[in-house]
């Protein structure tokens, strides 16, 4: 599992200590994963809060967003991993 954000690496590096993640936080400064995948909000170009399950075949598998439950993506994650191995 990996995380991506906009954050630059030294503000994911320290968040990722602060809440002992398990996984690695990735940075996306310049923007051109966001783009990529389509999740910039419309005219102020900020990224979504989404979780993309992609499989070994690097297909998307499960897309889930919510900006107002972030704990959730992780659940959902688990969740479609559970039911879909």
């Amino acid at each position: 599992m990996v995380g991506i954000s906009r954050d630059d690496p030294e503000t994911l590096r320290r968040f990722r200590e602060e809440l002992q993640l398990p996984f690695e936080l990735q940075s996306d400064a310049d923007g051109a994963i966001t783009k990529a995948y389509g999740v910039a909000w419309p005219v102020i170009g900020l990224a979504r809060r989404v979780t993309f399950v992609i499989g070994r075949d690097r297909r998307i598998k499960s897309v889930y967003s919510s900006e107002w439950a972030p704990a959730s993506h992780a659940a959902h994650a688990c969740d479609f991993l559970a039911r879909n191995g």
